[in-house]
């Protein structure tokens, strides 16, 4: 055997010594199951899918230190897309801020005007022809189905548009969805809709209690606009309508908006203590974000407490468009996101800014928005979740030039292992939090990093994660990739190199957008040398394959969880 082929005693040690190159997360495919008539009628060849939620893991132990396989155990939520939406399924008002609905009520003119007053692209005739076409089609034509939902191994009622927004512990979805008979927009899943209220969303459910809201009129037909709406609390299928921070329902063109998106229930004390996050309605009508504080007892009179810093009005100009408090976990943090507003840009861009709220028992309520690292200052995305390890997941903007008179930018899919906060205080809760926050680097990652290197390298790198929208405590995460395809559309193929912005099929392939889990995989640590790279020469792409170039996820998903702008 030549002496080139065998490896010195030294170069054993020497390789032993260096940490393994390896992935922690391995990247699993959901395809999801639909009735004969739902493939034949609303799923395309160009049909997305995108993933988000993930089933709670209760007391499993984490995957980071036993094999959990494929990830079998944790369902998956998704739904799909075949074109962008117009009005978001998920939200109370257009663009999460147009509580005048004066924007959608003027059609394509009113979306061009809010691309370009409120995003600034140079690009506004294109984002919105896009979602022009899609609420013409449910305004004033057929309202074909265009959101599917699914959830893994098992069935979900579909109405005309169907939303699942998180998976409760006992394994129920959690969203809305639109009647086929037209009877209104939304209607929650589980929970009575009841007098005054006739279109409702919910958000996320501990098995008791669910919060979401309820809106005064139907959404549909002539009462498709100028509606108020509450957050509200449903105990049981029992639904109580929560009070405005500034109780005014209408001011001028202006409409009264709230919203409920998560809960912790402490149980610890009698009577239960009721935290919820979401936003609420404020003086002016502004749309601020809250956590709501009080007891079950009581549910319709709990207290709002505006997040500073991340409101509307902060010394008298209107820095943001609205904000909202999107989940909290058990240790009481809370984070969310903060759209800068139109008229005051940061670093070029009038981007949705990310926040964190440590404690949310404390006297004074603050938003600490992300920065540093991959956060850098104006970045913009999307929250996705967080678990009781306060490790938080989501997505955020990987280039940093002016959207403002440019285009949008691209984003990625993140962690951040944030690590031990005030309500953290048993000794072995602190050291399993900063346990996995090394396991994960100790810092922000987008999550491509971690799906580079070893054992599932190859089939990892067919793989690009674009968003993550829940992560459970075994450290399962939902998300939505895009995959390669070689360019007959059919055969999977690896990109080019293991780059961030690697070809696909040297830019002559094809890429879907897909749903996701990623599991992690046991024992496997975060290793710098695994970070992906980027090609300098894939800035000039022209054609098929151009990573989220050419493909509609970036207007997709503009409206998606939790979030969502």
């Amino acid at each position: 055997m030549s002496s080139k082929l065998q490896l010195t005693t030294l170069a054993v040690l020497v390789s032993a010594a260096l940490p393994a190159q390896a992935a922690l997360y391995k990247v699993v495919e959901v395809a999801p199951s639909f009735s004969k008539e739902e493939v034949d009628n609303f799923i395309k060849d160009t049909t997305e899918y995108y993933g988000t939620a993930i089933t709670p893991s209760g007391s499993d132990t984490s995957c980071f230190t036993r094999d959990c396989a494929d990830g079998s155990n944790y369902a998956l939520a998704g739904e799909t897309r075949n074109e962008p939406s117009g009005f978001s399924y998920r939200e109370e008002v257009p663009f999460a801020m147009d509580n005048s609905f004066g924007y959608i009520e003027d059609d394509y003119d009113g979306f061009e005007d809010y691309c370009f007053y409120q995003l600034g692209y140079a690009t506004c005739e294109y984002w919105a022809s896009d979602r022009w076409s899609n609420w013409y089609n449910e305004t004033y034509s057929s309202n074909t189905r265009n959101s599917l939902a699914f959830i893994e191994g098992g069935t979900v009622v579909n109405g005309i548009n169907t939303v699942i927004n998180s998976i409760s512990p006992a394994g129920t979805f959690i969203g809305n969805y639109a009647p086929l008979d037209k009877s209104s927009r939304n209607v929650p899943f589980t929970g009575n809709l009841t007098g005054t209220w006739k279109q409702g969303h919910q958000w996320s459910s501990d098995d008791t209690y669910s919060v979401g809201s309820v809106s005064s009129r139907t959404g549909i037909g002539g009462e498709r606009y100028y509606y108020y709406s509450k957050p509200a609390v449903w105990n049981g299928t029992t639904v109580n309508a929560v009070k405005w921070a500034y109780d005014d329902q209408q001011d001028g063109d202006y409409y009264a908006q709230g919203s409920m998106r998560d809960l912790y229930v402490d149980k610890s004390v009698t009577p239960n203590k009721f935290y919820g996050v979401g936003y609420n309605n404020y003086k002016d009508q502004h749309m601020n974000a809250t956590i709501f504080k009080g007891t079950t007892t009581d549910l319709t009179n709990l207290n709002s407490v505006q997040i500073n810093n991340a409101q509307v009005d902060i010394s008298g100009d209107n820095i943001h468009s609205n904000s909202v408090a999107t989940n909290i976990n058990k240790n009481l943090v809370v984070v969310g996101q903060a759209k800068r507003s139109g008229g005051f840009p940061q670093n070029g861009a009038a981007s949705n800014r990310l926040f964190i709220v440590p404690d949310a028992s404390a006297s004074s309520i603050n938003a600490s928005f992300f920065y540093g690292g991959i956060f850098f200052d104006g970045a913009g995305g999307e929250m996705g979740g967080i678990n009781n390890f306060n490790e938080i997941v989501g997505r955020i903007d990987s280039e940093n030039h002016r959207e403002y008179d440019g285009k949008q930018r691209r984003q990625r899919a993140f962690i951040y292992p944030y690590g031990v906060t005030p309500k953290v205080t048993v000794p072995a809760e602190v050291t399993a939090i900063n346990d996995r926050k090394a396991i994960l680097g100790g810092k922000a990652q987008f999550l491509d990093n971690l799906t580079n290197g070893g054992l599932e390298s190859s089939h990892n790198n067919q793989y690009r994660i674009y968003d993550a929208s829940d992560i459970n405590d075994a450290g399962v995460i939902s998300a939505t990739a895009v995959r390669c395809y070689l360019s007959d559309s059919k055969t999977p193929a690896e990109y080019d190199s293991t780059a961030h912005n690697a070809y696909c099929d040297n830019g002559n392939g094809n890429e879907r957008v897909v749903a996701v889990k990623l599991v992690p995989i046991a024992g496997e640590v975060y290793n710098s040398k695994d970070d992906r790279g980027y090609e300098s020469t894939a800035t000039e792409r022209k054609g098929a394959g151009l990573g989220f170039g050419t493909l509609t996820i970036l207007g997709l998903f503009g409206f998606m969880r939790k979030r969502i702008k």
